[in-house]
């Protein structure tokens, strides 16, 4: 009797741990499957023979870098056989610079940077767009009103990301754009990084602030008026660029990079949640209804098929304060023959079936 009892314990005792491991065999499978997408899609470029290491820059912190990102968080680089390190360097025209110099192999840049490149000698070519609309806004200080733009720039100063940058040349073109003249009657004080510009307009430094979500949000909340939208510009946000001898001693990993990021944006418009903790990994948002927000304002800007078109690159060429950029075509800078064989493929289309 004691014997059977024995044996009746020990048999619910495995009968324990085993559930304990299927339930949690169970409960691992899905978070692995978010994190660490194994979808083969139709025609996507096959896997570097050898894992292959490359450093990547971006120029900022706010939710426009989300497909970098997310390629890396998700295992997308790591299925190709890319180990992708992610540098930040904050502003383009820096990790253009950055690209130079070979301190990066990759970096998410912009057309005057990689016009002004060109001049001193160094080429480079942008191969894919990452975002070809900009979630960006001008704030004021709290007396600034709206109704008024032009009077209210003129004689002020704004506060904007590097020159060169995305936020420089919409900053200047909004200028422009209400009859007056970037730097005689508008100041434009260019800074690196967004936490010193925040401050120095917290501080009172400039009239009028160029901005990404997250921090605008905080703007809206401590009352600054948002003054101007820059979403409904078709502009480059940035695009993946390498310099033109890497490129073709590693056309494979390019076609890769390319094909990637693309996957990424796919995730992003499919899986908000597994996003919005991406977001706030890479941000610093540590509150999810924020995070959330940051994503329903950026996920709309994610082209489907991330061709540069002729009229972003000229909207930057044209605007550029170097001459010789100027007299440049947007075919002197972009390459969109990646994003072309992707699409004719069927690889783009497949990842949206």
């Amino acid at each position: 009797m004691k014997n059977s009892k024995l044996v009746i314990t020990i048999l619910l005792m495995i009968g324990i741990l085993l559930s304990g491991c299927n339930s949690e065999g169970s409960s691992s499978t899905p978070e692995k499957s978010n994190s660490k997408p194994q979808v083969e899609h139709e025609n996507a470029p096959k896997p570097l023979n050898e894992s292959v290491d490359i450093k990547i820059g971006y120029p900022t912190q706010g939710a426009s870098m989300l497909p970098l990102w997310v390629a890396k968080e998700t295992g997308i680089f790591e299925k190709y056989n890319v180990n992708a390190d992610l540098v930040y360097i904050a502003g383009t025209p820096k990790v253009q610079e950055t690209l130079n110099s070979g301190g990066i192999q990759a970096g998410l840049t912009g057309i005057d940077p990689v016009g002004k490149a060109k001049v001193a000698g160094i080429d480079s070519v942008i191969l894919s767009a990452v975002a070809d609309r900009s979630v960006l806004y001008l704030y004021g200080q709290k007396e600034a009103k709206k109704s008024d733009l032009g009077n209210e720039l003129k004689g002020k100063t704004v506060i904007t990301a590097a020159e060169g940058s995305l936020y420089d040349h919409l900053a200047q073109s909004l200028i422009r754009e209400n009859g007056l003249t970037p730097r005689e009657d508008v100041k434009v004080l260019n800074m690196g990084g967004e936490g010193d510009r925040t401050a120095a307009f917290m501080r009172g430094d400039g009239d009028f602030y160029v901005v990404a979500p997250p921090t605008s949000f905080k703007m809206d909340d401590m009352g600054y008026p948002q003054l101007y939208d820059f979403k409904e510009k078709e502009v480059l946000n940035s695009g993946i660029a390498m310099k033109v001898d890497y490129y073709k001693e590693n056309p494979e990993l390019a076609e890769i990079l390319v094909a990637s990021l693309i996957e990424a944006n796919a995730f992003i418009t499919q899986n908000k949640e597994e996003t919005v903790k991406i977001i706030s990994k890479y941000t610093g948002i540590d509150d999810s209804k924020l995070a959330e927000k940051t994503y329903d304002v950026n996920v709309d800007t994610l082209p489907k098929k991330p061709y540069v078109s002729d009229e972003s690159a000229q909207f930057f060429i044209e605007n550029s304060d170097s001459e010789e950029v100027r007299k440049m075509k947007p075919s002197d800078l972009v390459d969109m023959s990646l994003v072309k064989k992707l699409d004719e493929s069927g690889f783009i289309d497949s990842l949206y079936e």
